[in-house]
């Protein structure tokens, strides 16, 4: 998905509307570090949600709550303060229902409070359809004679939004030979997928990873390997 060429970085503006922020709620500073360099983002899509991480990177500083708000770039808005990320004690925040459109960039501020003092504020740019990592879906394996069902869990209901491009990859790992599996999926990525891998050798180990991909350019993100010996008597029909 392609961006405006008409984004910009607004840090002054930033600044400027923390500070304002900060003056209407009448907080106290000492101090407090206005650079985006203070604190570590990360924008996951985890289980189709939208999570916000972030980490400090001065581990001397312990922060009692934090408050994000952002604005959307390309609009003459004020920052918003996210309701459930609000005084929060979490270091991550859900933001489905707040960022919607892949094809924005937002502006983002997290202040961090011990008390009514502010320890600092940072800022951060997003482009969702560029930031975004792909964290692997929920999976089970079951293994047969000469086959394994592999069970991806998806969420009952995905939101639009949250339909990403992104290709499910099935990799299928045995006596260092790897193969992959990228199955069609019919409409969106909601409700428990199953795939099967078939033509199996009996009496062999066989492990399964299961991943996105998005695009050649973002590194994947794959989940732990889960593995079963194929033995006879697992007998079981095809579904």
């Amino acid at each position: 998905m392609l961006l405006s060429q008409n984004a910009f970085i607004v840090r002054p503006l930033n600044l400027f509307l923390m500070v304002c922020i900060s003056l209407v709620f009448g907080i106290s500073h000492d101090l407090p570090d206005y650079t985006s360099e203070s604190c570590t983002f990360k924008i996951s899509l985890r289980n189709f949600r939208s999570i916000l991480s972030w980490e400090l990177k001065n581990h001397s500083i312990v922060a009692t709550h934090y408050t994000l708000l952002y604005t959307i770039m390309s609009k003459p808005e004020d920052l918003k303060m996210v309701k459930n990320c609000a005084n929060t004690t979490r270091s991550f925040c859900d933001l489905t229902d707040e960022w919607r459109s892949t094809h924005e960039a937002y502006v983002t501020v997290l202040n961090g409070f011990s008390g009514n003092t502010t320890l600092f504020s940072c800022s951060h740019n997003f482009w969702l359809d560029i930031d975004m990592s792909f964290e692997p879906p929920e999976f089970e394996i079951v293994g047969f004679t000469n086959h394994i069902n592999v069970i991806v869990k998806f969420p009952s209901i995905v939101e639009e939004e949250s339909q990403f491009d992104l290709s499910l990859v099935i990799e299928e790992q045995s006596e260092g030979i790897v193969k992959k599996h990228k199955p069609a999926i019919k409409g969106n990525m909601s409700g428990n997928f199953t795939y099967i891998i078939d033509k199996l050798i009996p009496n062999t180990n066989y492990c399964v990873s299961v991943y996105f991909e998005h695009n050649d350019e973002q590194a994947v993100i794959k989940s732990p390997l889960k593995c079963t010996l194929l033995q006879p008597g697992q007998e079981s029909e095809f579904s």
